[in-house]
């Protein structure tokens, strides 16, 4: 079970890296693509995490000069933006993608 998890997070994850970039090889995803994925699963809401949220999560997780994240920093900024948009509600926690 928590295989297939981990493997929908990454498919999920490659599928919008690509996404409107014939070029991308799906190993990085730039931040438009980044604010696409959290749109559509609703990680954005407008209220607990803002565009602008999304925005300031991917410039802390990506490396200083790139313009794209990695899968692993892709895991650390979901783990930073799920317990806002999920306050009191649920508590994840993705042992293997603690760094």
């Amino acid at each position: 079970q928590k295989k297939s998890f981990d493997q929908d997070v990454e498919t999920s994850f490659r599928k919008f890296a690509v996404h409107g970039d014939s070029k991308a090889t799906g190993k990085e995803m730039n931040g438009k693509n980044f604010a696409k994925i959290c749109k559509d699963c609703l990680i954005t809401d407008g209220k607990n995490v803002t565009t602008t949220d999304v925005d300031i999560v991917f410039t802390k997780v990506k490396s200083k000069s790139a313009r794209v994240i990695t899968f692993e920093q892709f895991i650390m900024a979901l783990t930073e933006l799920g317990p806002k948009r999920f306050k009191g509600k649920i508590n994840i926690i993705w042992p293997k993608y603690i760094f």
